[in-house]
């Protein structure tokens, strides 16, 4: 059966139009479970009825034709109730509904099945014969796994039918990237030569395609420094190191040096060996189980396009646009999204992709809305008005007035509030009734949060260290690290600086350090990795103590800390660092401060053994992106289960209260540096429960500083014992927006959560 399931799919993979597949799908599927009959249903959610879209065995005619009401039938039954229902004698059951048109009248038994797409019913599968049989468990189990092959496949075109449509009002739904409202038309980009369209070919002229090979790397070059040079002036000099990547890539001997090989030892053509090196590359990449580093693929594949794109036309590939536009891409790139000048990108779209997409991570240090992850058919959308909505991950096509009026409207406040929020900028961090507040800066890895100084932040809540052991094709020198290190220190003078060690390993493998597990996510990372590698551990410690020198305002962070052990070896590995560097500097006449050594809670473990860390460590700081994820086992990148993904879960918000009153009851500093903080819900939630010390992006600080200043701890106080009371997600976050909606701050909600 296996075969004849991999020959289904197949056909209806190579079917060029849904109507294909379905035929295809019918008349396979009647053959391998040798039944009398197989159809389609696919659900038409505006008619709120199912639609026969394919069949072999009932009626040709009546395809197309024949409708049965969602809340009628059999068919209507199993998308109730979203299971596998299984009949001897469907004719019988007080569910069937006769259709004269579709000539089921010689068949009893019945098996169907849900065609499921993102929770939703999309359709239902059919299988039916004349004799009176109960279908065993095996044909059960093949048309279930035929019904979860076609349910993309059915989304798909039903996307792709409502693009078509004049005015339309359901979203095509993906994973917010960037925040914010956009309403523009859409401009679609493609590259001008796609990777996978290359077919490879070898050349007599060996020696020319070297030298064409080299002179395109250098114009791409000159392109990427281009545009980091222009993306620095529009979005920060922090952004624009992303930028680095790219040109390290370009003087990369592991990249060039193959590709060069297979022209001049293999005789392949310089836009064939480009294409072949660079797939390789990009398929340890993508096999790699971190979201993160999967997406490096795409900055190799991007790289690649624009060498290729130089070897097929002397010319670079630029955008011209005039007015301000979505971009919409197959694949977004940082890259592609630097070439859009700054005052034209409303807002971006990208087919695939996630959060840690460059495309993301630059479009949030620009404020640009951005949505990753869409399916569409990306030829039907170009020119077509689009609404971004950058909170809840929805895109809507050719809007009806009254959405577009609620947009428009949401926009106009987005904009008014930027205005607003900086009349506070020059006043202390505190509530109308005198409660005082840090707002701390999150910085590092993701390029939204800029290492320049911001002048509202109290400090740096969390820097994160990995960036310096991405750029290089090996571990940075203790000089490299140092020297990072020292400017961020330097930068922030006066105020604290937390550094957290390198947090990467099983499920953030450096290219030059691989490492491969069967459940990364529970596997050699973060402190775990560093206390196995000491050696590693003392360099980057050394050289945070060596910035530190004369600035004390160092403080050091342990990340994913799941038991007392790791803590008390990691304090004895600092200890032996700061005696080491601390008599470096006594030779020199000064002293070297031990600095403030905290704990990132993120693992469930940590919440438990908080009394046997007190003695330990001096502060911990709430990592509420990961504890959350590991607390509902919800993987927040994925679109498929992101709904799941819920920071005022009855659990989560339990976890945190023991947080903050363990670091009343032990006089420890409580800090929350996840996206909760500046979230203005979340932020005042957490007001509530009794944390004072709040890290964020950069583009937050000012907002959530405006919230605060206009809300009184007596007043959220109480509203959080009453969404207590009722244990309910929805409940607690609507009694705190609606404080916000009361006292005139309702354009800080999320666009998303207003009315659909």
């Amino acid at each position: 059966m296996l075969t004849q399931l991999r020959h289904i799919v197949e056909s209806m993979t190579e079917a060029s139009s849904l109507e294909q597949a379905l035929h295809a799908l019918v008349r396979l599927t009647r053959s391998a479970m040798v039944v009398d009959c197989c159809s389609v249903y696919v659900a038409e959610p505006e008619q709120r009825c199912y639609r026969l879209a394919a069949t072999d065995g009932l009626a040709a005619a009546a395809v197309g034709k024949a409708f049965l009401p969602f809340e009628e039938g059999i068919v209507g039954l199993i998308g109730q109730r979203e299971e596998l229902i299984n009949l001897a004698d469907a004719p019988s059951h007080p569910a069937f509904k006769f259709l004269p048109d579709v000539a089921e009248e010689p068949f009893r038994s019945f098996l169907g099945a849900p065609i499921m797409h993102q929770r939703q019913v999309v359709g239902v599968l059919v299988v039916q014969q004349k004799d009176c049989r109960l279908f065993d468990e095996g044909e059960e189990s093949f048309l279930v796994t035929l019904a979860a092959q076609l349910a993309a496949r059915i989304a798909h075109a039903q996307a792709k039918g409502l693009l078509r449509k004049a005015d339309w009002s359901k979203p095509l739904r993906g994973v917010a990237g960037s925040s914010g409202v956009a309403i523009a038309k859409a401009w679609v980009w493609r590259p001008r030569k796609e990777l996978s369209a290359i077919t490879p070919r070898k050349s007599d002229d060996r020696a020319a395609q070297l030298t064409h090979f080299e002179e395109a790397v250098g114009a791409v070059r000159r392109d990427v420094e281009a545009l980091a040079l222009r993306f620095r002036d529009s979005a920060g000099q922090d952004s624009a190191t992303l930028f680095d990547i790219y040109l390290h890539l370009l003087d990369d001997p592991s990249y060039i040096r193959p590709i060069s090989h297979r022209i001049t030892q293999e005789g392949w053509t310089a836009i064939s060996a480009v294409k072949l090196i660079s797939e390789a590359l990009m398929g340890r990449f993508s096999a790699m189980k971190d979201a993160y580093f999967r997406e490096r693929a795409s900055d190799i594949k991007d790289i690649a396009q624009r060498i290729i794109g130089r070897l097929a036309q002397s010319e670079p590939d630029h955008i011209h646009v005039s007015e301000p536009v979505i971009l919409v891409a197959e694949e977004v790139t940082a890259t592609v999204l630097a070439e859009v000048p700054r005052h034209c990108l409303a807002g971006v779209v990208s087919l695939t992709g996630s959060t840690n997409s460059h495309a993301a991570i630059l479009a949030r240090a620009m404020g640009v809305p951005a949505i990753m992850g869409v399916d569409f058919p990306l030829a039907e959308i170009h020119q077509h008005l689009l609404v971004v909505d950058g909170y809840s991950g929805d895109l809507f096509v050719e809007p009806s007035e009254p959405l577009l009026i609620e947009y428009r409207q949401l926009l106009h406040e987005e904009q008014a509030l930027d205005a607003l929020v900086h009349s506070t900028d020059g006043q202390p961090s505190e509530t109308l009734d005198g409660v005082k507040v840090s707002l701390l800066l999150n910085a590092g890895l993701s390029a939204d949060t800029e290492i320049a100084l911001n002048d509202l932040a109290d400090g740096v809540g969390l820097y994160r260290t990995e960036i310096p052991f991405m750029l290089h094709d090996s571990f940075p020198s203790e000089w490299e690290q140092t020297e990072r290190y020292r400017a961020i220190l330097e930068t922030y003078r006066g105020r604290p600086v937390c550094m957290r060690t390198l947090d990467v390993g099983g499920d953030k493998q450096l290219p030059y350090f691989p490492i491969v597990e069967e459940n990364p996510f529970l596997g050699w990372r973060g402190i775990r990795l560093t206390l196995d590698h000491p050696e590693l551990f003392l360099v980057q410690l050394k050289a945070m103590l060596r910035a530190s020198e004369g600035l004390d305002n160092l403080s050091i962070m342990l990340p994913m800390i799941s038991c007392i052990g790791e803590i008390e070896s990691a304090r004895r590995l600092l200890d032996q660092a700061w005696r080491e560097v601390s008599e470096e500097v006594a030779s020199r006449g000064h002293i070297l401060h031990y600095p403030s050594l905290g704990v990132m809670i993120e693992v469930p473990s940590a919440l438990y053994i908080l009394p046997e860390m007190t003695p330990l460590i001096d502060f911990w700081s709430v990592g509420s992106n990961d504890l959350i994820q590991y607390l509902l086992a919800v993987d927040r990148n994925n679109a498929r289960v992101a709904s799941i993904y819920d920071a005022f879960h009855p659990a989560v918000i339990r976890a945190l209260q023991l947080l903050v009153d363990s670091a009343r009851r032990y006089g420890k500093p409580v800090s929350v540096c996840g996206e909760l903080a500046g979230d203005p819900v979340g932020v005042l939630v957490l007001l509530a429960m009794g944390y004072r010390r709040f890290s964020m992006n950069t583009f937050n600080i000012p907002r959530i500083k405006y919230v605060l200043r206009h809300a009184r701890l007596d007043e959220l106080t109480p509203l959080l014992a009453e969404g207590l009371r009722v244990d309910s997600p929805h409940t607690l976050r609507g009694l705190f927006a609606r404080y916000l909606e009361e006292r005139g701050m309702g354009g800080f909600l999320r666009a998303g959560h207003k009315s659909h």
